[in-house]
């Protein structure tokens, strides 16, 4: 009976432990659950706060509108396509972003363009040809920036070289380009005349005579001058050289500079075709800029000077002073289609006079002439070949001696053909010249992402990028945004929306996950006090069955 209850003693006593045991390792596992679980809503609470500090952040964003009217609306937001395309937002002149090295940041289309007219990206420094600017627009055509239409319509313009460098809109006015044969078939088909009347002013019967030539490539035709002929001569003929007018004036009384009188008489026929040549001029190359108008001033001022120079009262002719305009050439020749300027010669009748002078004067060099000062200044009258010589020059005396711009099959001309455009395709072309020039003179780099809105907008708040933009003054100068009036920064209530329901949306979330953690946590508080209670009683167990063992032995 006792070995019974020892066996019955021993085994409640082995339950009791492994029951304790049971116990312990349950209850550790409850308090790391509830040590993990701790952790975690600690890790709530941070995300809880980094989702509060993002939330008030976003309290402070801000975006870029384009409020060109000022009227505060917000519908505009700041974009590439706004700046960079011709439209009334932009007054019909390109915005240019740029870095801050001053080049303009092109999207892909726009630098494609660039690559295709051969502008490098550190730019020219200066303007080129026309013909590079074409090509730029053509390129434009190709990437589908602007139409066939517009693309045809821009090419027919004359190139504003002084488009956003102080100067203004492009004229409304088509053009046409083409060597010095597609000019004189020009004005041969549209009969650019110029009309002279030879009359008996130029004879006086007595101190000379003044006989009228015109030579031409098949022969020499004696005009009268008794005033019966009334001449026309196509511009085109005589700047192409298929025909001449050699005034041709013989002096049977004076020296080899002629009788003043005579002289100052041809010089009026002179004066009469330099104003003809100057209205026919005016008509063909005054492209409405500066640039023109300053060129076609000087070309009638340096002609004026070597033909028929006035005097200081700037109505009578210089006669005091041939030097100025004469050529001595021999005696009694008689070459005046080879010499620019007056050309003379004469034969010695004593030692001391001559017997007859003779004085010529070919019209057609000299329209050429006046060509070469013209174009010569559009080119640019500092330019030089490789030699380090004038392109073009004009000096008194034999063909040889100067360079004449007619001489050129290569030169390539501009000249209006009197159609028009309409003023808003003046307006989009002036863009395209003034953003053609200011990539040739600051250069430009490429970036793909231009056209995202918000990354551009972005660049421009960080100072990363800036906006120049073209001044009263008609040049462009770089600034920060905030330069320019009409964008401003304003709060981005789209947003702040999006941020605030993302707030909400968020901190639900945590709420919930923490609703959850705080359940669990208090189940397993429950369970470790039940736990606790047990191990509790199951140890007092243990306890009172070892007093009993150890009192049946000691009895």
């Amino acid at each position: 009976m006792n070995v019974t209850k020892k066996g019955k003693s021993s085994m409640g006593l082995a339950a009791g432990q492994a029951r304790l045991l049971t116990i312990t390792g349950r209850k550790s596992d409850c308090e790391y659950e509830s040590m993990r679980l701790s952790h975690q809503k600690l890790a709530l609470s941070r995300q809880l706060t980094d989702l509060s500090n993002e939330y008030q952040n976003s309290l402070d964003q801000t975006k870029l509108i384009y409020d060109y009217y000022g009227t505060g609306d917000q519908s505009n937001p700041l974009s590439y396509g706004i700046l960079m395309t011709p439209s009334t937002l932009n007054n019909y002149m390109p915005v240019l972003v740029t870095d801050p090295k001053g080049r303009a940041t092109l999207n892909s289309k726009y630098a494609a363009a660039a690559e295709a007219a051969g502008i490098p990206q550190e730019g020219l420094g200066s303007l080129p040809s026309e013909n590079t600017r074409n090509k730029f627009i053509e390129a434009l055509g190709g990437q589908g920036v602007i139409s066939d239409k517009l693309m045809n319509t821009i090419l027919g313009l004359p190139y504003n070289q002084a488009a956003g460098i102080g100067g203004g809109t492009t004229v409304a006015q088509i053009t046409q380009s083409g060597n010095l044969n597609d000019l004189t078939t020009y004005l041969k088909d549209n009969a650019a005349n110029i009309n002279i009347k030879f009359d008996n002013s130029l004879y006086d019967g007595n101190a000379g005579r003044t006989d009228i030539n015109i030579i031409s490539k098949d022969g020499t035709e004696r005009i009268p001058n008794d005033g019966s002929l009334n001449k026309t001569y196509n511009l085109g003929n005589l700047l192409s050289g298929d025909e001449s007018l050699v005034i041709d004036l013989v002096e049977h009384k004076q020296g080899k500079y002629g009788n003043k009188n005579i002289t100052s008489r041809v010089m009026g026929v002179i004066d009469d075709v330099l104003n003809q040549v100057a209205g026919y001029f005016t008509s063909l190359f005054d492209l409405g800029d500066t640039v023109s108008k300053s060129a076609l001033d000087y070309a009638r001022t340096s002609i004026q000077e070597m033909y028929a120079p006035l005097n200081s009262d700037g109505m009578s002719y210089d006669t005091s002073n041939t030097d100025k305009y004469f050529t001595w050439i021999g005696k009694d020749k008689k070459d005046g289609a080879n010499y620019i300027g007056w050309s003379g010669g004469g034969q010695n009748h004593t030692a001391f006079r001559e017997s007859r002078a003779t004085h010529q004067v070919d019209l057609g060099n000299m329209v050429k002439a006046y060509m070469t000062f013209l174009q010569d200044y559009i080119n640019g009258v500092s330019k030089t070949d490789t030699n380090g010589n004038d392109l073009y020059t004009v000096k008194k005396g034999h063909l040889t001696e100067s360079r004449l711009i007619t001489n050129s099959e290569s030169y390539q001309y501009t000249w209006k053909t009197g159609a028009t455009v309409s003023s808003d395709d003046c307006a989009q072309a002036t863009f395209y010249d003034a953003l053609f020039n200011q990539i040739c003179q600051n250069g430009w780099t490429k970036n793909d992402k231009i056209d995202d809105n918000e990354y551009m907008q972005e660049m421009l708040k960080s100072g990363m990028l800036y906006i120049s933009k073209i001044n009263d003054d008609g040049y462009y100068y770089q600034g920060n945004y905030a330069t320019d009036s009409y964008i401003k920064e304003v709060s981005d209530d789209t947003k702040i929306a999006q941020a605030e329901a993302k707030y909400n949306t968020e901190k639900s979330k945590l709420n919930s996950k923490e609703e959850t953690l705080d359940l669990k946590m208090k189940n397993l508080d429950t369970e470790i006090s039940s736990l606790t209670t047990e191990y509790d009683t199951v140890k007092n167990t243990i306890a009172k069955n070892i007093e009993k063992s150890f009192k049946r032995y000691n009895a």
